[in-house]
C-alpha cells in the first residue's frame, strides 16, 4: 500500500507560516504610521488572537501529519504496533 501523500499538507503548513510572517511584517510597517485609537482597537480585537490561533492550527496540522505517518507505518507493517 502506498503511503498517504503528505506533500499538500506540508506545503500548506509552510505557506501558512510564510504568509503569517509576511503579514506580521506588513502590519508592523502599517502600525508605524497608524497610531490612533482605531488602530489600537483593530490590533486588540482582530490581531492579538491571530498568532496563538495560527500556532494551534500549525500544531494540529503537525499532529495530523504524525498520525498519518504512524497509520502508514502500521498499514505497511502491522507488527510495528508492538514496537
Amino acid at each position: 500500500m502506498n503511503p498517504f501523500p503528505l506533500g499538500p499538507l506540508l506545503e500548506s503548513q509552510t505557506r501558512v507560516h510564510q504568509d503569517f510572517l509576511e503579514f506580521a511584517q506588513q502590519w508592523q510597517q502599517t502600525r508605524a504610521s497608524w497610531r490612533d485609537e482605531p488602530a489600537r482597537k483593530f490590533e486588540q480585537e482582530s490581531l492579538n488572537h491571530l498568532a496563538p490561533t495560527l500556532t494551534r492550527v500549525a500544531a494540529a496540522m503537525q499532529d495530523y501529519a504524525d498520525a498519518v505517518r504512524s497509520a502508514d507505518r502500521l498499514l505497511a507493517d502491522p507488527e510495528d504496533l508492538d514496537r
